[in-house]
């Protein structure tokens, strides 16, 4: 990458998300660096500077990167909307949301909150696109469906809000995740071993044979859903049938679980991980692979990792760099 391209793009940020719209365009959340005060103290989430940058690899350099700059925007989300195109959906935990891609670029109305009628009733902690349609949840058992441009309505049909004394408490119950094989085999969960899933009309709670905090869903190729919690321990079955295959083969959580080859990939801000009914799978990664982990996505046959450090791919048969901050500051300096 040219220091021109660097300096105006990717200085001064890392990567706190990716979506795949295809093998050749990607999609990368940035979160600006900032210095702490003497203090101790840290800017607000929501005062922190955001970019969606959007990459179009096919393209020469000077025409390969863009960006958008959101102001005011808490933890995003991003994920893509085929609606018929493809675009990305970018959503913080308060459902603001911004749209870009295949014209759009613009701020829409915030998903709205509402105990009662939704769209939403407990923020957006994730969204996932299933065939091609993106969905929210949040607690609450909050589940949210997009239908197209400023338009989300609440598909959470009758399922339960827990009757709780206290927001510790309520945080016992679903749903921090999503994911599904259709859009009339989606699986939500969170808390303490809530798990439900939808048929495309009707919640049917489903009996899990743990109360951790679970954090992860992933509904793999292989026809099971992959479910997992603090410390990387993590469940696959369906239905009523769970079987443990990993325990506590990470650091803290995942920020994001994935299928891609055959098998389950997962990353946080601490490494990376893959596993599948045999259990955790060794990985030989490049350096610079292990440098991005932080957040992950799949689409078109490619795989994304994006994080601290920087961002890569692997296309099917090898890895590449996307955007190597480590090196681009070693050899650009820290100062523009």
């Amino acid at each position: 990458m040219e220091k021109s391209s660097f300096d105006k793009f990717f200085r001064n940020y890392h990567f706190v998300g990716c979506a795949v719209r295809a093998k050749d365009i990607i999609y990368l959340i940035g979160r600006k660096e900032y210095k702490v005060t003497a203090d101790g103290g840290s800017p607000t989430e929501k005062r922190i500077e955001k970019r969606i940058f959007n990459i179009i690899l096919k393209n020469p350099e000077n025409e390969r990167y863009g960006y958008s700059g959101v102001s005011r925007f808490g933890k995003i989300r991003v994920a893509v909307m085929n609606d018929p195109k493809p675009y990305s959906v970018s959503v913080d935990g308060e459902g603001q949301v911004y749209v870009m891609g295949s014209g759009l670029d613009n701020v829409e109305s915030a998903i709205e909150f509402d105990d009662g009628k939704g769209p939403q009733r407990g923020g957006v902690l994730d969204i996932k696109a299933v065939d091609g349609v993106v969905y929210g949840v949040g607690w609450s058992r909050s589940v949210c469906k997009r239908e197209g441009p400023n338009h989300w309505v609440p598909i959470w049909n009758k399922l339960p809000v827990p009757k709780s004394k206290s927001t510790t408490d309520l945080n016992r119950y679903g749903f921090r995740a999503i994911d599904g094989f259709s859009g009339f085999d989606i699986y939500a969960a969170g808390g303490d071993g809530d798990v439900w899933h939808y048929d495309g009309k009707e919640w049917k709670q489903i009996p899990f044979p743990s109360n951790m905090m679970i954090h992860n869903v992933c509904c793999g190729g292989d026809g099971f859903v992959y479910i997992a919690g603090h410390g990387g321990t993590v469940f696959r079955g369906r239905a009523d049938k769970w079987t443990k295959i990993c325990d506590g083969i990470a650091s803290y959580w995942f920020n994001d679980m994935v299928w891609y080859q055959d098998k389950v990939w997962a990353t946080n801000d601490y490494g990376i991980c893959a596993f599948n009914e045999k259990g955790e799978q060794k990985l030989d990664l490049p350096d610079f692979v292990r440098s991005s982990t932080g957040y992950m996505a799949q689409g078109d046959g490619v795989l994304v990792i994006a994080g601290m450090y920087g961002a890569s791919m692997h296309d099917g048969k090898e890895w590449r760099s996307l955007v190597d901050l480590i090196d681009l500051y070693k050899k650009y300096g820290r100062n523009s």
